[in-house]
C-alpha cells in the first residue's frame, strides 16, 4: 500500500450504503430548495455531482478535515465545474449540521469547528445563495468555503490551477497529499484540458486525480458526443494517465470502490489518475440534460413539488406550503424557505444513528490527515525564508549581483541574475527554492531560466526540472502552454505550508514569462488569483508575470 493511503478503509457494507443514500437525499433536496427560493443556479450538473462528492469525502479516498480546511497536509479539492457549487454548499451544510447536532448533544470539542460561525457553512447560509454578501454563484476559496481550494467558474480555469497545486505539494515533499478535481466532460473541451493532461504527465504528478461526471450535455441542445469523439477513457489514456470508470454514477459503493482503487494503487511511472462515472444531468430533478443546466423549476411550481413527494414517501417529511403557489412577499418566501430547511434537516436531528455516523465519520477522516514529514522541505517552524531580509533587502545583496557602472545590460539580464541568486541562496541555507518558474518555450530569451541557474561559482542552482532525472529542478519544462503556465503559477502560489496559514505564508512564489502578444492567454487565471489573494483569509504567495518582447 502506498504511503499516501495507509489509513483504514471504511466498510462499504449495506448499512453504510443505507446511510449514504439518506445523505444523498439530504444533499439533493438542499440543492432543490436553494435554487427554488432563489430562482437562480444550476440544478442539473449540481445534482449529478452529489454522488461523487459523497463517495470522495466519506470513503477515505480523500483525506481532509472539514474542521481544519487550512491544514496544509489535507488533500485539496477544486471544483473545476465551478457553476456546480450548489452541490458543495449542500454537502458542507449537511456535514456541518451533523457535527453541530453532535456537539450540542455531547459537548465534545471534537465535533466543534474551531473557525466558528465565520468559517462554518450551515443550512441557514443556503438562504443567502446568490444574494448580496451571501454565498457566491461560483466556487470561491474564502470564508465558509475554504474546502474549495481555488476560485472557479469559467471553464478550464480550475483545470489549469490544479496542476500548480499538485506540483507545489510534490516539490515541497508533502508526500501523500493529493489534489482532486471534479469536472464534467463539457469542461474538458477547452484547450486548457489538453495542456493540463500533457503537463501533468510531464511533471510526474501521480498525486493529481480527476473525477469526470460524464453526462453528455452542456448548455445547448446538442450532445457533447455529437462534436467530441471518444470517451473519458480515451480522453485520458491517450495522455498516458491511469483511468478507472463506473457505469452507474448513482451506485455509491461502486464510486467509492473506484476512488479507493485509484488512490490506493501504487502508480507506475508517475502517472496521474482519472475516474469517470456515467450520470444523467438532472438526475432525480424531473428536468434533464441541457434543459437542467441553468434554470430551476419555477418557484413552488407543480414540477418542483413533484420532486418533493419522495421526502414524504421515504421519510414522512412534508414541506410547508406543499402543492401551493409561492408566498406573495419576499418575507413570506424567506420564512417558508427557512421552515422547509428546518423540516428537511430534521432528518438528521430525528435520526440519531445517521447523525452519529456522519459526524463520527467526518471526525475519523479528519484525524487521518497525516502530519508533516520530517524531511518535508517547506513549512518548517522557524525556517521561513520569506522572513529572511537577505532575499529582499537590496542592501544585503552581494556586489557581484550588480552590473558595473556605465555598462549596458537589458532588464531581463537583471531578472536572470537576481533569480539565480534568490534560489541558489535558498538552496544553500534552506534546502529549497523560493520561486518556481515556467515559460512557454521562452525561458532563455526572457531570462527566466536564471531562476534555475547557479549564481557565480559559489552557489549551485537547482536546474531544470525533469520527472525522472532532476525532481529538484525549479525551471519546469514547458512547450506552448501559455494558459496552463498561468494556472501552474497561480495554483502553486496558492498552496501555503505554514503551520498557521492565516498569519503567514510559507510556500513557493512562482514566475512565468511569455511574449507580450500572448499576455491575454494568461489574464483569466491572474484575475482569479488577484481576487483570491484579496478575499481569502489564508495568506498566499506572489506570482511574477513577465511579458517579454512583442513576439
Amino acid at each position: 500500500m502506498p504511503e499516501n493511503h495507509t489509513t483504514q478503509r471504511s466498510p462499504l457494507d449495506s448499512d453504510i450504503m443505507s446511510q449514504w443514500r439518506k445523505i444523498l437525499d439530504l444533499m439533493d433536496h438542499s440543492i432543490d430548495l436553494m435554487l427554488n427560493y432563489r430562482q437562480s443556479g444550476h440544478p442539473g450538473g449540481s445534482r449529478s455531482k452529489t454522488p461523487a462528492l459523497i463517495a470522495l469525502t466519506l470513503s477515505g479516498a480523500m483525506r481532509f478535515d472539514i474542521r481544519h480546511p487550512e491544514n496544509p497536509m489535507g488533500d485539496r479539492f477544486v471544483l473545476a465545474a465551478g457553476h456546480c457549487i450548489p452541490a458543495v454548499y449542500s454537502m458542507l451544510a449537511v456535514n456541518n449540521e451533523a457535527l453541530r447536532i453532535r456537539h450540542e448533544r455531547t459537548g465534545q470539542q471534537r465535533y466543534a469547528n474551531p473557525l466558528g460561525e465565520a468559517g462554518t457553512l450551515t443550512w441557514e447560509d443556503l438562504l443567502g445563495f446568490r444574494r448580496n454578501k451571501g454565498l457566491a454563484g461560483h466556487a470561491e476559496m474564502e470564508g465558509k468555503t475554504l474546502f474549495c481550494k481555488f476560485n472557479t467558474g469559467p471553464s478550464g480555469h480550475g483545470t489549469a490551477a490544479v496542476l500548480g497545486e499538485a506540483f507545489a505539494l510534490k516539490r515541497a515533499g508533502a508526500r501523500g497529499v493529493n489534489v482532486f478535481a471534479l469536472e464534467g466532460e463539457g469542461g474538458l473541451t477547452p484547450g486548457a484540458a489538453h495542456e493540463m493532461k500533457n503537463a501533468a504527465w510531464g511533471y510526474g504528478l501521480d498525486n493529481l486525480f480527476y473525477i469526470v461526471d460524464w453526462n453528455d450535455y452542456g448548455i445547448d441542445a446538442q450532445r457533447v458526443s455529437d462534436v467530441v469523439p471518444g470517451t473519458p477513457r480515451t480522453w485520458f489514456e491517450s495522455y498516458d494517465w491511469r483511468v478507472k470508470g463506473v457505469q452507474d454514477g448513482e451506485d455509491l459503493a461502486a464510486l467509492a470502490r473506484g476512488l479507493l482503487s485509484l488512490t490506493g494503487e501504487v502508480p507506475t511511472h508517475k502517472k496521474p489518475g482519472a475516474l469517470w462515472y456515467r450520470s444523467r444531468k438532472g438526475r432525480g430533478y424531473g428536468k434533464y440534460d441541457n434543459a437542467s443546466h441553468g434554470s430551476p423549476h419555477p418557484m413552488n411550481s407543480e414540477a418542483f413539488w413533484s420532486t418533493k413527494q419522495v421526502l414524504e414517501d421515504r421519510y414522512n417529511i412534508r414541506l410547508a406550503g406543499f402543492g401551493q403557489p409561492a408566498p406573495e412577499t419576499a418575507q413570506g418566501i424567506q420564512e417558508q424557505a427557512r421552515e422547509n430547511y428546518r423540516r428537511l434537516f430534521a432528518l438528521l436531528r430525528d435520526d440519531d444513528d445517521l447523525c452519529t455516523y456522519l459526524a463520527d465519520r467526518l471526525v475519523e477522516v479528519g484525524e487521518s490527515v497525516p502530519r508533516k514529514p520530517e524531511k518535508m522541505l517547506v513549512g518548517k517552524a522557524g525556517r521561513n525564508p520569506w522572513k529572511d531580509p537577505r532575499f529582499f533587502d537590496y542592501k544585503e545583496y552581494p556586489g557581484s549581483l550588480w552590473a558595473p557602472p556605465g555598462s549596458k545590460q537589458p532588464n531581463r539580464a537583471a531578472l536572470g541574475r537576481w533569480g539565480s541568486y534568490i534560489n541558489a541562496l535558498g538552496r544553500r541555507d534552506y534546502g529549497r527554492p523560493l520561486i518556481l518558474a515556467a515559460s512557454a518555450d521562452l525561458a532563455e530569451s526572457t531570462s527566466i531560466a536564471g531562476l534555475g541557474k547557479s549564481f557565480d561559482d559559489s552557489l549551485p542552482g537547482f536546474g531544470r526540472y525533469d520527472r525522472e532525472h532532476n525532481t529538484e529542478g525549479v525551471l519546469l519544462p514547458s512547450v506552448i502552454t501559455e494558459f496552463v503556465n498561468s494556472g501552474l503559477c497561480t495554483g502553486a502560489a496558492s498552496v501555503n505550508f505554514a503551520d498557521d496559514p492565516f498569519a503567514e505564508f510559507d510556500g513557493f512564489a512562482a514566475a512565468c514569462s511569455t511574449y507580450g502578444s500572448f499576455a491575454y492567454l494568461k489574464y483569466g487565471l491572474m484575475r482569479l488569483y488577484c481576487q483570491m489573494s484579496q478575499d481569502c483569509e489564508m495568506k498566499m504567495g506572489k506570482v511574477i508575470w513577465v511579458a517579454g518582447h512583442s513576439g
